[in-house]
């Protein structure tokens, strides 16, 4: 065939010296671009000059809600612009076409967008110019970021409630330092003053005195000892969590066992915290739960430390519920870990934690 046209079951073939190439080629290059624009896990909307769509995969029908046969020629603005956006949009759509100037082309940016019910959502948006002949089209690349949106807003409230709970906490030693164990230093200080005053004069008040003012001192030394126990336990520095955690067990009225402690050494943020969580969750149980034993089981691997404290009681407790549990989690995740509570009712309550063993 020395042609240089020839048809052939509906294909055609074009030669060039010794050189044959299939027209058909392009036909499955084609199909093989929608295949993967219809497999993309991303919305891919394409929209002509005019700002009506023309490409709407199936990613965009589960995202908005529309079919893509619904929408095919509509008005893209109409279909998934917020109202209040759309002048905006085709005002840029004039602009472009009239001095080829590009604010949105080429750009990665957040936005929003409305579904088919009218609710309206964060986006992730990069808009693409396809290079072909004719008319400009334009392809948007779209993401959902709502639960983005929402782990970043979790994450700002758990800060604020981080700085609110150091703030309530400092006030609350403030409070009890003052009320407490500094109105008995007050105190012991005006009896040896008076002690002082009367020793030459009457003996045996004086005495009398001072033997009150031992007695209070040693109050006072006990007092204080609690306070820090409540801040930075004394045997937890010493002798970590192996020293500090059987003491609380032994403190709480329940029947408390502790499984899988081992005698190593974590770091002291994750030490703290994870005292700190049995801690409250044992207040927790012998306060509200109605349980009568509680499990504190560790398992460590490789990096990471897990911890489960078990109850017996009636469970339903909730992280909406009150601010305790969620100042247990927002401590942990201050330190990279997680937190979890199940909690069905009649079954007990499960509170998980995992946090990185470096620190």
């Amino acid at each position: 065939m020395s042609g240089a046209l020839a048809l052939r079951r509906g294909a055609r073939w074009v030669h060039h010296r010794d050189v044959t190439r299939p027209y058909d080629a392009l036909v499955v290059s084609e199909a093989r671009t929608k295949a993967i624009v219809d497999s993309a896990l991303d919305c891919v909307v394409t929209m002509d000059s005019g700002g009506r769509i023309v490409e709407w995969n199936p990613a965009a029908e589960r995202c908005f809600g529309h079919r893509g046969a619904d929408v095919i020629g509509r008005e893209l603005a109409e279909v998934i612009i917020p109202f209040e956006m759309r002048d905006a949009h085709r005002e840029g759509l004039v602009r472009y076409l009239a001095t080829g100037e590009r604010r949105m082309v080429g750009r990665r940016i957040e936005t929003n967008a409305v579904r088919a019910d009218g609710t309206e959502f964060p986006v992730e948006l990069a808009i693409t110019l396809i290079d072909s002949a004719g008319p400009p089209l334009f392809t948007g690349h779209l993401r959902d970021i709502s639960e983005r949106r929402e782990a970043e807003e979790e994450v700002r409230a758990s800060r604020a409630r981080l700085v609110e709970v150091a703030d309530e906490t400092r006030r609350r030693l403030e409070r009890d330092l003052h009320d407490g164990a500094q109105q008995r230093l007050v105190g012991l200080a005006l009896d040896l003053q008076l002690a002082r005053e009367t020793v030459e004069s009457d003996p045996a008040a004086a005495r009398q005195l001072l033997d009150g003012a031992v007695g209070g001192l040693r109050e006072a030394i006990d007092e204080l000892r609690e306070l820090a126990r409540g801040i930075h336990p004394a045997v937890l520095t010493t002798h970590g969590l192996a020293g500090a955690l059987p003491d609380l067990a032994r403190r709480c009225p329940l029947d408390v066992k502790l499984d899988g402690l081992a005698t190593e050494r974590l770091p002291v943020a994750v030490e703290a915290t994870i005292y700190f969580v049995v801690s409250e969750a044992l207040t927790n149980a012998a306060k509200h739960s109605g349980a009568d034993a509680v499990l504190v089981a560790f398992d460590q691997v490789d990096d990471r430390v897990a911890v489960e404290v078990c109850d017996d009681g009636s469970g339903g407790a909730s992280m909406r519920a009150g601010t305790g549990l969620r100042g247990l989690s927002d401590r942990v995740s201050a330190i990279g870990g997680t937190f979890q509570v199940r909690s069905r009712h009649g079954e007990g309550t499960i509170i998980r934690l995992e946090l990185p063993c470096e620190w």
